[in-house]
């Protein structure tokens, strides 16, 4: 059976992946360029250092925004399942109640 919601966040989860790569090679190749170019070593490594602390601020982010999303979805998830398993427990008990009531001579 499909769930509407998992493929939600399934798509969510996998456009942030996806974001997440891209942002990742623009910082790699920002770097490998700037390995490459002309500038000081000192320059290189200033660039250097200050697109790390980007990069780290920007993870953090989008790895906060994805956890989120998954507790979310977690927390949907197990109220859907105690909501079908409480309706299961009445359904046992009432059949129970009823097999009792035909057994029992009380």
């Amino acid at each position: 059976m499909f769930d509407r919601h998992n493929g939600d966040a399934q798509r969510t989860l996998n456009g942030r992946a996806l974001g997440l790569g891209v942002l990742l090679g623009a910082v790699i190749g920002a770097g490998t360029a700037l390995l490459l170019a002309p500038a000081s070593g000192d320059d290189t490594r200033r660039v250097l250092r200050r697109s790390a602390r980007r990069l780290a601020a920007r993870t953090g982010e989008t790895l906060g925004d994805a956890w989120e999303d998954a507790d979310d979805a977690a927390r949907r998830l197990a109220r859907r399942l105690a909501r079908r398993g409480a309706k299961v427990g009445r359904k046992a008990a009432s059949r129970v109640q009823v097999r009792l009531r035909d057994t029992v001579p009380w």
